[in-house]
């Protein structure tokens, strides 16, 4: 038998046509299974149509709408869901214009079907299908999954002067301190004299005689208080000077992701780049307190852990606290004695040698861009590109970053 549910509002009109799969016919029978469904909106001749995948494109695309335009947060979606576009799609238009857009089931060919609603229609179909899901007799699987916003999306609500005065103080205590040290006079500098016995003495300022008094002649300088120039001893070709500056690497911690044989299987990076996304998505909590972009070359297995990062730019050494990466990092035995925060200050690393055996005996990597950006946004790419286009830093032509 066929069950018919229908959800009126001034400028909108929702009626589902289903049928029922249990025995159970009472008063209000259960309708379990949709087989049509009809939207009519105001100022429309012809109704929205469509099945059952026409109805849950249309919930979850009034959903999102309405909370972006009811929160003022055009939050980012991921890139599988951007992939996926659903069926059924809105936009903003004008200040009180929303376009609706519905892709027809005919194929790509076909034109889709825009529909122009003012916003008091929007919320009048918003509230046909609040009405829909609230029914426990229509479709009671049917339903919307809501995920808090994570907090770096939030604008702050604090005024902009309140924001700007540390800032500003900050500014003006450093322009006050610079210019008190500006009006400190430089020290009195005095030039080495040379005398007639090549020793080197100090020009002293003698007080002046006063008139009437016996000027005595200053005493000699005895060979005590002169200071002979000694030659500067030079290093030996094979010692080392202690004041030598230390090279310094920006590795990071893990394995050596350059000298690593790569993933190069282009579904298999395609599933690691999601997966390597959405870990530090869900683990990327604490507030950006950089400007700009932190940029570090990720390392991860085939079971999608982190092996090793590296940091590609100074900020990310500076803030990599900031990231999750050392977190979510995957403490392997190679690994583990580059643990320590010692390890982020290692000189470069070596290439193989022959007696540590060669680069194919160890596990394969994917080697992933990631870019965490001060507004919140996260980028997860090969580091070497998609596999068959030309590799703009290939780790084995450049040098480790």
């Amino acid at each position: 038998m066929t069950i018919q549910r229908q959800y009126s509002l001034p400028n909108c009109k929702l009626i589902l046509q289903g049928l029922n799969n249990s025995a159970d016919m009472g008063s209000r029978p259960l309708l379990s299974m949709v087989t049509n469904v009809e939207c009519y909106l105001a100022g429309q001749k012809d109704p929205l149509t469509g099945g059952r995948e026409f109805l849950e494109s249309l919930a979850t695309a009034v959903s999102n709408y309405a909370q972006s335009y009811l929160s003022g947060i055009q939050h980012l979606l991921r890139r599988d869901q951007q992939n996926q576009a659903g069926q059924v799609s809105i936009e903003q238009v004008g200040e009180n214009l929303h376009r609706l857009t519905v892709k027809s089931d005919a194929g790509q060919s076909a034109q889709p079907m825009e529909v122009t609603l003012t916003t008091v229609q929007f919320f009048d179909l918003v509230e046909a299908i609040d009405q829909l899901f609230a029914d426990g007799q229509t479709l009671p699987e049917l339903g919307l999954k809501l995920d808090p916003l994570p907090k770096r999306y939030v604008v702050s609500q604090e005024p902009f002067f309140k924001r700007a005065t540390p800032p500003a103080l900050g500014l003006a205590g450093l322009a006050t301190a610079a210019a008190l040290m500006f009006m400190i006079p430089l020290p009195e500098a005095r030039r080495p004299t040379q005398t007639a016995e090549g020793t080197t003495t100090t020009e002293q300022a003698s007080p002046t005689p006063s008139p009437g008094s016996s000027a005595a002649s200053p005493p000699p300088p005895s060979p005590s208080a002169a200071t002979s120039p000694s030659p500067t001893t030079a290093s030996s070709p094979n010692s080392t000077s202690s004041s030598s500056p230390s090279v310094t690497s920006n590795a990071g911690a893990g394995t050596d992701l350059a000298n690593t044989p790569n993933i190069t299987d282009a579904a298999e990076l395609d599933r690691l780049t999601v997966q390597l996304y959405d870990k530090l998505d869900l683990a990327w909590k604490k507030t950006p307190t950089f400007d700009g972009e932190l940029i570090y070359r990720v390392g991860v297995n085939q079971n999608g852990d982190v092996i090793g990062y590296k940091y590609a730019n100074d900020a990310a050494l500076t803030y990599v606290t900031d990231t999750p990466l050392a977190d979510l990092r995957f403490n392997t035995p190679a690994s583990s004695s580059s643990s320590s925060p010692e390890a982020t200050n290692s000189s470069p690393e070596p290439a193989s040698s022959p007696n540590s055996g060669s680069t194919s005996s160890r596990t394969a990597l994917a080697q992933f861009r990631v870019v965490f950006k001060s507004d919140g946004v996260l980028e997860v790419s090969p580091w070497d590109g998609q596999p068959g286009s030309t590799p703009s830093n290939s780790p084995a032509s450049s040098p480790s970053p």
